[in-house]
């Protein structure tokens, strides 16, 4: 995994990381939800991306790159190359082209995050000069599309669609279950940014249903698409002498 803090893990009520933190952290509820025997997934993200996102984004995806991965899971990855510092759409969009060109060396299946409207977390955790204009982010979305297509081992998943319904409380629907309307605003911390803990379970499972949507190396079979278990293991995961421990990088 590589990304920003809604990969990485982060409480609002912790800003700075804390005893609860490391339970937000995306890849505990891959794990949990990957019943197939594989290696623990590494975590590479940080919930301080925003600082400097064209050295963290080069910092991250070498290291993934080293680790030889099977699949890359980057599903905020993008979001502080559109967001964030940008006087110009143009500026903007330049930066986007940066974060796409970091992607670009790997072979292995890749699981990325379109951009969300996360308008609704102006003057809460981002400021309004964080926020691209709209015309700026449906262009980075569309050219995230384009980019895509031509790359048969790429996947994007639709954050901006789970952002969008969680905000609302509208239904959500992940591999045929569907979240009813009024129980899917708890999937977003108060922060309207970071998904909560039951957010996290629902994103794993929404990860692998795109994955699988057009990969065969996974099966459904594979994959535990109970939320409420996989939010469970990922909470408290089962332990034994025999499992090794997960490894994660902060």
């Amino acid at each position: 995994m590589i990304g920003a803090s809604a990969s990485a893990g982060f409480n609002e009520s912790e800003p700075f990381g804390g005893p609860t933190t490391s339970k937000l952290r995306l890849n505990r509820y891959l794990d949990a939800a990957l019943e197939a025997s594989h290696e623990p997934v590494r975590n590479f993200s940080s919930a301080m991306f925003f600082m400097q996102p064209e050295a963290q984004g080069q910092s991250q995806s070498e290291r993934a790159l080293q680790a030889n991965p099977s699949m890359l899971v980057a599903l905020d990855y993008l979001f502080w190359f559109c967001y964030g510092d940008g006087s110009t759409d143009k500026e903007r969009l330049q930066r986007f082209e940066q974060g796409l060109k970091l992607l670009e060396p790997f072979r292995c299946p890749l699981i990325v995050g379109d951009l969300p409207d996360a308008s609704a977390a102006v003057e809460r955790m981002l400021t309004p000069d964080e926020i691209p204009s709209p015309a700026a982010l449906s262009a980075a979305n569309r050219r995230l599309k384009e980019w895509s297509s031509a790359r048969k081992q790429t996947v994007v998943i639709p954050l901006s669609a789970f952002m969008r319904n969680a905000m609302a409380n509208k239904p959500l629907t992940v591999h045929g279950h569907t979240l009813s309307e009024g129980k899917t605003r708890v999937l977003l911390q108060d922060d309207k940014l970071h998904p909560s803990a039951a957010g996290c379970a629902v994103l794993a499972l929404a990860i692998f249903d795109s994955f699988l949507s057009n990969q065969t190396a996974l099966s459904s079979s594979d994959i535990r698409w109970d939320a409420k278990e996989v939010y469970h293991l990922a909470l408290e995961p089962p332990r034994s002498a025999s499992t090794p421990a997960k490894s994660v990088t902060p």
